[in-house]
């Protein structure tokens, strides 16, 4: 109903037959804000917490704990949201994030000479609350679950070492994923208004999480032997929170 009204105003002013006394302004269009949305955020991220514990280490053979603050640094995130505006406060939809992962150069995430790479999607539904819609800038909170999929590969170079002979460099490759859910995620924000159904603003997202399932295949390859291909040593839970801070635009096609 909301948004027959809202095509009958435009319609009006097009014509010329709205005149003064419809002019637009914030708190008059709040009733317009209602129907598909769409937006799309990018920032910065980072975590506290485990990947996993009590596993193994893939250079050393020990066993470990692998934090998320030893394994990267930051990751690059973009995050994209497709829902329904019920009402002016109230929002239904999905999100869905895919980070790029920039690992640290070490011995538990990335040895020296190796080549590595890293990526997470996540992704979940999610409402929000909007505190002032109508308004030149609309705080809104949200809420929501999900999904999360970490993937990792390695390649390179090893020293192993070889009964009776010492160690002799191997090929090194490994292919991970850690995945679990994403039990809780709070989502801060604010909507300046840069057009009718166009808004910016800050986003911030905390979620707290566990990857339960820890999966993937290592191949090692001695000078003059085959590969051998070889299951990942098992691993227990690694809970987590994770952090996104960034800039979000918003559209609705009003």
């Amino acid at each position: 109903m909301a948004g027959r009204r809202c095509r009958t105003w435009l319609m009006a002013v097009t014509l010329g037959l709205a005149g003064n006394a419809m002019a637009w302004g914030p708190d008059s269009s709040e009733e317009c804000l209602a129907g598909p949305q769409v937006a799309l955020s990018s920032g910065i991220g980072a975590g506290l917490g485990y990947i996993y514990t009590d596993g193994v280490s893939l250079v050393t053979g020990e066993p470990e704990d692998l934090k998320i603050t030893d394994a990267s640094s930051v990751s690059l995130p973009v995050l994209l949201e497709l829902g329904y505006r019920v009402s002016p406060r109230l929002y239904l939809g999905v999100w869905g994030s895919y980070e790029k992962v920039f690992l640290k150069t070490s011995d538990k995430s990335c040895p020296e000479g190796f080549d590595c790479s890293s990526w997470q999607w996540r992704f979940g539904p999610e409402v929000q609350y909007h505190f002032s819609p109508g308004a030149g800038f609309d705080p809104w909170v949200g809420l929501g679950v999900g999904l999360e999929i970490a993937r990792t590969d390695l390649d390179g170079e090893l020293e192993v070492p070889v009964p009776g002979v010492g160690t002799v460099p191997a090929g090194a490759e490994v292919s991970l994923t850690d995945r679990g859910p994403t039990y809780a995620r709070l989502t801060v924000g604010g909507d300046a208004r840069l057009t009718r159904g166009v808004f910016l603003g800050p986003i911030l997202t905390v979620s707290i999480g566990s990857y339960t399932v820890h999966t993937g295949e290592q191949t090692v390859t001695l000078p003059g032997l085959p590969a051998q291909t070889g299951p990942v040593p098992p691993a227990d839970d690694g809970f987590h929170a994770l952090f996104t801070l960034g800039v979000r635009v918003a559209w609705l096609p009003l």
